[in-house]
């Protein structure tokens, strides 16, 4: 029976449906697009390559051909498989489901986009779309969302707000590879990412927790602090000594067997141990928050803290604990960054932090969620990057913006809103 009198009930229900219906225009709007701008927009003799092949032969996965298709009829039945999910939504109003459904639409566009940005006879001096490649080089931003997005679930669902995510990351990124080029040990230089991420993630805590302070501002204040810090670092250390920055890239640890199946082995088992430990991690957040004791009183912190104190829960120390091990998984998530690109770099993290929140919201506050969200994100990123090379016809400065205007669409709940836990960002005080 409902607790709610009927008419609340009622109008929630509501709202819930025009938040589906909302949805559902918007993926329709994406394949209409898809249709008349990639799929007719493109004459009808282009054709679109899609090859296979790793750009790094050792190890390779078994050979499988060049896969040619008609852009026009590919980007069409793209096209209207988005507006058949979109029809799906508006009309079923499913309960379940629908931002996955959007998510897959967004994948959908991504393709096409490819598609048609790579038709040969086309603009661009590229005539196909190394698959393989593409995959490989998003996973690896991907896997820097997904640890930002994990960091972010472990705080907020004990009711802290983490903007400090992109400070971590600079913080994680910077000493790793300081730690990596000394020691050319990648697992030192992991330990050293947690320790900066968790030292970062004690101050916000010391703030937000001991003086109340808010928590937004404090996040801002340190990705502030540690972008200037570390430009300062850059001249005063790694610019004197660069061997303590010389462009390590942590190797590939292939699974046997599993890493020559085309297309999914070199994307999921030749990775680095960093890509291994963020699926492990994926797994233990999951497991450790919504099947352990533990879980679940970081759960009743972040919905009723004074609940949670009534029963027993400390709740400071829970909200400590937390926010430190999400500093930590961040910290890991910027070394994890420096090793994939091979050495710090000023400003290369760009706005990652930002966009593994945004993730987290469209993950409504779950593992599983979040790292859907950090995939889509993810491609979209990499993606801003790749259409560059196929000379497309729109601003590379559009094309950078491409990933922060959905950032924006899903922190300003347009394509819905979704219920953070109810004390989230809230300054908890004992009695």
């Amino acid at each position: 029976m409902s607790l709610l009198p009927t008419s609340v009930a009622s109008d929630s229900s509501i709202a819930k449906n025009k938040r589906t219906r909302v949805i559902a225009v918007l993926m329709a709007a994406v394949g209409l697009f898809a249709i008349f701008v990639f799929a007719i927009g493109s004459p009808a003799n282009t054709h679109s390559q899609l090859t296979f092949t790793p750009l790094n032969l050792t190890n390779a996965p078994w050979h499988v051909g060049t896969l040619t298709v008609a852009t026009r009829w590919t980007d069409l039945v793209l096209g209207l498989l988005m507006m058949v999910l979109a029809a799906e939504v508006f009309f079923r109003e499913p309960r379940r489901g629908v931002m996955a459904r959007f998510g897959f639409v967004a994948v959908l566009f991504l393709l096409a986009l490819l598609f048609w940005a790579a038709r040969a006879p086309g603009p661009s001096p590229i005539g196909y779309v190394n698959v393989t490649s593409f995959l490989v080089g998003a996973s690896a931003t991907t896997m820097v969302l997904v640890f930002g997005s994990l960091s972010g679930v472990m705080c907020e669902r004990a009711g802290v707000v983490n903007i400090a995510i992109e400070g971590q990351f600079i913080g994680g990124a910077f000493l790793g590879s300081m730690i990596a080029s000394t020691t050319h040990n990648f697992f030192y230089a992991a330990v050293a990412g947690a320790v900066i991420g968790g030292l970062i993630g004690l101050v916000l805590a010391f703030f937000a927790l001991r003086y109340r302070s808010d928590q937004i501002i404090v996040g801002i204040v340190l990705v502030t602090m540690l972008s200037s810090l570390s430009s300062y670092l850059n001249l005063q250390v790694f610019t004197p000594f660069p061997n303590f920055n010389t462009g390590n890239l942590a190797p590939d640890l292939p699974i046997p067997l599993l890493s020559k199946i085309p297309l999914i082995g070199p994307v999921f088992f030749n990775q680095s141990g960093f890509f291994y430990l963020m699926i492990v991690l994926v797994g233990v957040v999951s497991f450790a928050l919504f099947k352990t004791r533990y879980g679940l009183h970081v759960r009743a912190v972040g919905e009723h803290p004074r609940a949670a104190a009534t029963v027993g829960i400390d709740v400071i120390r829970v909200r400590y604990i937390n926010v430190v091990l999400g500093g930590a998984i961040a910290g890991i998530g910027g070394a994890a960054f420096m090793a994939t690109q091979g050495q710090f770099q000023v400003g290369y993290t760009s706005g990652y932090g930002y966009i593994a929140l945004a993730a987290l919201i469209f993950g409504r506050w779950r593992p599983s969620g979040a790292v859907v969200a950090s995939i889509i994100f993810g491609l979209s990123v990499y993606l801003s990057y790749e259409l560059v090379t196929y000379q497309v016809p729109i601003s590379l400065y559009f094309l950078e913006m491409f990933p922060y205007l959905i950032t924006i669409a899903v922190v300003a709940g347009l394509i819905g809103r979704v219920r953070p836990p109810a004390a989230d960002g809230q300054p908890y005080m004992r009695d």
